[in-house]
């Protein structure tokens, strides 16, 4: 008979025994396959062990051949028994196994029990197979994971089936080798017949081989003339069928798809079939909303990979785990590349080590036809490794990486994917993770692209036992910036918020929390600021966008650089960098990010992006061309009040060219406003493949300010204040407004005696006695702490209204605020100061820990207005956005002065 299956998918019987064989709970019941977190309320953040029981009738003439059990992967051990017998058991969470039943069925109704142990770190309970030396990937990140996740089903087949088929397809040649493996040694003199079909489907070639009895393994040969490529473009895919023929009569079957894929670096650059590429690519830790790693169907991951697609990526960073077959079969025949990675462990022992060396060559057995697959990585940011202390972690990952290449010589391979301290040892790639809020770090996010183009000795092992060409091609392959998903869009079927809201709580001091995010906002008062939760959701993510958009347009502006990875492709629980949220859907700048993510893009740069009317505007503009075929003579348009067409030479693949700089005269505005400029770059037959905008605003000239007198302590203050245009008063006694930088007793009784005064501190320190002792409000540096918002990212606004409305654009604190950046923040402020005397603030991820940028407070009978934004970095009037804001606040200490019914009391000296 033929081989056939049984799927064992479905519902099974499951008791959870905790840690040990007493029970925590009765039976129940449980979907296979699914991690049990995603299943039980109970259970989300448990590992420990649990029984799977299920029964299954066994057709009677089954018996006359071989009868295996499978597992596609079960988190992280299972013992598997049959009708009370145990037939075997597998260590390892991510692979495939099976066991040959025969000898425990009989004909009828067999029980099949699964016991799985999902190890705790603690090694009383499992001595051999603590947590932190398995493989494990993201899961002390998101969440244990445990159980069956992966299909389940009988087979009947001989007992010298073929278990593995590797393939390998030369692109130059059209040779096509296929390496087979066979469950037992060939019981008799077999014939395989090896065919081939093509992309539409057509037989193209057909070999027959002689294998002897006894043979464990074998290779076929065929040749393919003029093989159609495999590329994101074209996703050209071959099948390859295998079928083993005795006395006439087909024995075993075995079927794989696969493609003409050839992947090499030269001179710095990435290849792909003999072009250049440029890897567009996003992390994705490839989890679901639903069953955490189970893909809810094939259908769900297809759409997920041409939203991808849609976003301008060519290629994804499936990140520290093995996933589920789908995942790249539905890459191969969509066409994206994949970037493969080792699951890392807690920390390395020779067991541990000894399990990733396992785990990696299942891997490639498994996954290693797939033309999509084009990398593989090691060790992620030298986790369950100490590369940079020991120099036996180094050595150990040398010659792993040297035994990849051998036994998988079609694919680069990287080391360790280092975020520093860690670094390279030996790799195919020189990439480096790096995180920077933007418009916040910007010029940390420079200095990084900067030194990466230059090749940083910090890429590479400083420890003398380095390997390195000079010539691997640069990336950057961690990077991104938070926009916040709604909440709305995230609920289940019934309705409910997803159950991972709650199971970020202990990290980062909070910050992942989302449950109750909707309260968070309206309880700090941010409705009066965004109008509506909607309002600001959507604000996060164009903040994102932006963010985003700089980051890559920098990079592009390198030609050293051959490629990049964001942070991330979708949301992952409390995680939220990604281009789509946790179930696909969109963020607000879905349509528009292929244009800044694309083989050819425009690259404009502002040194700064706030303007007086009048002002040229000089933007140094560059082109760059990723891959693909060379990009033949056309034109740069440049859409503004006044066009300008420039023309561009040809663009070779991988070419980075300068246009020069692009001047343009701003007109002349009476109001504060946004203003854009757009660029398209048109081929000769008129089709644009390219466009591109910068954002920027313009200033009124400022007039005289003649409003208020104003005094400083400073005496560079004071010069600062008559340079803006300002009346000086001859003391404080005189002022309308006083101008510090440190708070004093001396600015406090001042302010507590009737007058009106802006601290612009520029250190730590306490705010009191402005705000009374208990509430302990006091001015905090960024640097070291969450609110820098380098990583969950902050998110920083300003009220525009009353003196604050001549700030134009917002809510969001965007790039046009860009010098001004505050450094330090007020932390401290409770509910009732955010309801209006908080001109401006920051939150970090989820809402999260606010604090003050811009704090109004009544104090005795005066009033003082505090802010930490930086103006007084540069020249009086240099920077219109730090000259307007100062004015704001000027404008707020002073507002109701006219009714005031007293003198300002004198501001005595120190």
């Amino acid at each position: 008979m033929k081989k056939a299956r049984i799927s064992l998918d479905g519902m099974w019987d499951f008791q959870y025994l905790g840690n040990g064989s007493t029970p925590r709970a009765g039976m129940r019941s449980i979907v296979v396959p699914s991690p049990w977190q995603a299943q039980f309320v109970d259970l989300s953040m448990r590992g420990g062990v649990a029984i799977y029981r299920r029964g299954v009738d066994v057709p009677a003439d089954w018996l006359r051949q071989r009868v295996f059990l499978h597992f596609g992967a079960v988190f992280h051990i299972a013992h598997v028994f049959v009708n009370g017998a145990l037939v075997g058991s597998h260590v390892g969470g991510f692979l495939p196994f099976h066991f040959d039943v025969t000898e425990r069925l009989t004909e009828g109704r067999a029980e099949i029990e699964v016991r799985v142990e999902s190890p705790t770190d603690d090694p009383s309970e499992f001595p051999h197979t603590p947590f932190a030396e398995m493989p494990f990937g993201k899961q002390s990140w998101y969440g244990p994971l445990s159980g069956i996740w992966q299909s389940v089903y009988l087979e009947c087949n001989r007992v010298d089936r073929v278990t593995c088929l590797r393939v390998h397809a030369d692109l130059d040649s059209g040779d096509v080798s296929a390496q087979l493996r066979f469950e037992r040694a060939l019981c008799g003199r077999t014939e395989a017949v090896l065919e081939t079909t093509g992309p539409q489907g057509e037989l193209v070639a057909m070999t027959r081989h002689e294998l002897a009895s006894g043979a464990e393994h074998a290779t076929l040969r065929a040749h393919i003339p003029q093989p159609s490529p495999w590329s994101p473009d074209a996703p050209n895919l071959y099948r390859l069928r295998v079928t083993l023929m005795r006395n006439g009569e087909a024995n075993d079957e075995k079927e794989t798809a696969f493609g003409f894929r050839k992947i090499e670096t030269r001179q710095g650059k990435l290849y792909l079939n003999g072009k250049p590429l440029y890897l567009r690519a996003a992390l994705d830790q490839d989890y679901y909303p639903d069953a955490i790693c189970t893909p809810p169907s094939l259908e769900f991951i297809e759409d997920r990979f041409r939203k991808a697609k849609a976003l301008g990526l060519n290629a994804l960073r499936c990140h520290i785990k093995a996933p589920d077959p789908r995942y790249y079969e539905a890459a191969d025949r969509l066409g994206l590349l994949i970037w493969a990675e080792l699951p890392n462990g807690g920390y390395s022992t020779e067991r541990s080590r000894e399990r990733k060396e396992t785990t990696l060559k299942g891997i490639i057995d498994r996954d290693g036809n797939h033309p999509s697959i084009f990398c593989w990585t090691l060790i992620n940011e030298n986790w369950g490794v100490d590369l940079v202390h020991d120099a036996k972690h180094r050595s150990w990952l040398r010659r792993l990486y040297l035994w990849l290449k051998a036994y998988d010589p079609t694919r680069l391979v990287v080391d360790n994917s280092p975020l520093a301290p860690s670094f390279h040892v030996q790799s195919d790639l020189a990439d480096y993770h790096f995180y920077a809020a933007i418009p916040d770090s910007r010029q940390d996010w420079d200095r990084f692209v900067d030194s990466l183009a230059g090749r940083g000795a910090w890429l590479f092992s400083p420890e003398g036992d380095a390997v390195t060409t000079g010539d691997e091609p640069l990336l950057c392959s961690e990077f991104g910036n938070w926009g916040l998903p709604d909440p709305e869009r995230l609920s289940d079927a019934s309705g409910r918020e997803p159950w991972w809201f709650e199971t970020g709580h202990d990290w980062g001091e909070g910050v992942m929390y989302p449950h109750g995010v909707q309260n968070r906002f309206h309880d700090w008062s941010l409705d009066r600021v965004f109008g509506s939760f909607q309002g600001f959701i959507e604000a996060t993510q164009w903040q994102q966008f932006r963010a985003l958009k700089y980051e890559i347009e920098t990079m592009r502006r390198r030609g050293e650089i051959a490629g990049y990875v964001i942070t991330e492709l979708t949301d992952c629980h409390w995680e939220s960098n990604g281009l789509l949220d946790m179930r696909s859907n969109p963020r607000v700048f879905h349509n528009l990010f292929h244009t800044i993510n694309a083989d050819t893009v425009i690259v404009p740069q502002l040194e700064r992006t706030a303007f007086w009317s009048g002002e040229t505007l000089r933007a140094p503009l560059r082109v760059a061309h990723g891959g693909g075929g060379a990009l033949e003579e056309g034109t740069l348009e440049i859409l503004a009040d006044w066009p300008q067409t420039i023309a561009t030479p040809r663009i070779e693949a991988g070419a980075v060219i300068d246009l020069g700089v692009v001047s343009l005269q701003l007109p002349e505005v009476e109001r504060p406003a946004m203003r854009r400029v757009s660029f398209h770059l048109r081929a000769a037959n008129g089709a644009v493949v390219a466009r591109n905008e910068i954002e920027f605003a313009i200033h009124p000239k400022p007039a005289q300010s003649a409003a208020y007198a104003l005094w400083s302590p400073e005496n560079d203050v004071r010069e600062r204040l008559g340079a803006l245009g300002y009346r000086l008063a001859e003391s404080a006694r005189e002022a309308d407004v006083v101008v510090a930088l440190s708070s004093t007793p001396e600015l406090a009784a001042f302010v507590r005696g009737g007058g009106r005064a802006v601290l612009l501190p520029e250190e730590e320190g306490t705010l009191t006695p402005f705000f009374p002792h208990w509430q302990g409000v006091k001015v905090v540096a960024r640097d070291g702490t969450l609110w820098r918002g380098d990583w969950a990212s902050s998110f920083a606004w300003l009220r525009r209204r009353g003196p604050f409305s001549a700030l134009p654009g917002g809510p969001m604190i965007d790039q046009t605020f860009d010098r001004v950046i505050p450094t330090y923040v007020i932390s401290g402020c409770n509910l009732l100061d955010f309801h209006a005397r908080v001109h401006a603030a920051l939150a970090v991820g989820w809402i999260h820990k606010p604090v003050g940028l811009a704090v109004e407070r009544n104090y005795g009978e005066g009033a003082i207005v505090i802010s930490t934004f930086r103006l007084l970095r540069d020249a009086p009037g240099a920077d219109p956005t730090a000259t307007a804001l100062f004015h704001a606040l000027i404008e707020a200490a002073g507002a109701n002065l006219a009714r005031a019914a007293h003198q300002p009391a004198k501001l005595e000296s120190a």
